[in-house]
């Protein structure tokens, strides 16, 4: 069947992740927001500029490419979520044509065929503002700073994780996901990625030495630091829990561990229980059959 007859291509999006767990269904879904973010959509300074206007044309094209499987609301929002950042993604491109020009009348002159010369004229204008080349320049030298790359390209991470957890049959945490992502063939993507990587196999066997109750995603979020909604070294994917919910969890974990520690108790008083009945009644069987009597049934 193909698009001649109606037939759309379908996307799972995962609640939890947040994306598609396939690897096809999150490279076509990504592509087709692309399209969108170049021709399909006003090219925005900043996203909150766009006016829900301004997105309806980007759900109208994606309905007549891809059928969002189960598209409510809430996978509404992940949709924007992911368009947010192809749009990041064109409007960063676009920066770079205006960059390659040395004056803004120059630029306003090399208009990109998939915007017209309103919106070009608007961004060149958001460029030239000497409090925004402020801040991009700052952006910049920050990302020159960067220390920690992976390996993933635009491939989205939840897409490795799944294929991995479903090979290893289990959950992977953090710290047993980040070789995969930021190391190839034995050699890792920076020197930094090394470091850190070893530093938190160190803590692990620190924590177990100790007897301390960290767990392996604790080890890595305390070596590579927390950032809030948003998980250091994975790249734009899912998006970590909230600090309220990570000390419920915990919470929630200590809470188990007493449990188990208590039913440990319990069973060992059941089987001492047990095994002093059972003198109790070899006892008694001795002294019925010292009187000759027949034991009754207990």
């Amino acid at each position: 069947m193909n698009r001649r007859n109606g037939y759309k291509y379908p996307v799972h999006i995962s609640s939890e992740k947040r994306r598609p767990l396939n690897r096809g269904q999150s490279a076509k879904l990504s592509n087709t927001l692309g399209i969108i973010a170049r021709e399909h959509i006003p090219m925005p300074t900043r996203w909150t500029k766009l006016g829900e206007d301004d997105i309806l044309p980007a759900f109208d094209y994606l309905s007549l490419k891809l059928d969002i499987v189960g598209l409510d609301r809430e996978k509404k929002d992940m949709v924007l979520d992911l368009l947010k950042n192809r749009t990041r993604n064109q409007r960063y491109k676009l920066h770079q044509r205006f960059l390659k020009h040395p004056t803004k009348e120059e630029a306003l002159l090399d208009v990109p065929s998939e915007l017209n010369e309103e919106n070009w004229e608007s961004l060149c204008a958001y460029w030239s503002d000497p409090k925004v080349q402020e801040i991009c320049e700052v952006n910049k030298r920050n990302r020159n700073k960067l220390s920690i790359l992976h390996n993933q390209g635009s491939r989205a991470f939840v897409t490795l994780l799944d294929e991995l957890e479903e090979k290893e049959g289990r959950q992977l945490n953090k710290v047993e996901f980040f070789p995969p992502t930021h190391c190839t063939n034995g050699k890792w993507t920076t020197p930094d990625c090394e470091v850190k990587y070893n530093a938190m196999q160190d803590l692990q066997a620190k924590s177990i030495e100790e007897g301390s109750s960290m767990t392996p995603n604790e080890c890595y979020d305390k070596i590579m630091g927390v950032k809030s909604g948003y998980d250091k070294g994975f790249g734009y994917g899912p998006k970590p829990p909230s600090k309220a919910s990570s000390t419920s969890t915990r919470k929630l974990e200590i809470e188990n561990a007493q449990l188990k520690e208590r039913l440990g108790e319990t069973e060992s008083e059941v089987a001492d229980l047990k095994a002093r009945m059972e003198n109790q009644e070899k006892l008694l069987n001795m002294l019925l059959a010292q009187q000759n009597m027949q034991p009754p049934n207990i």
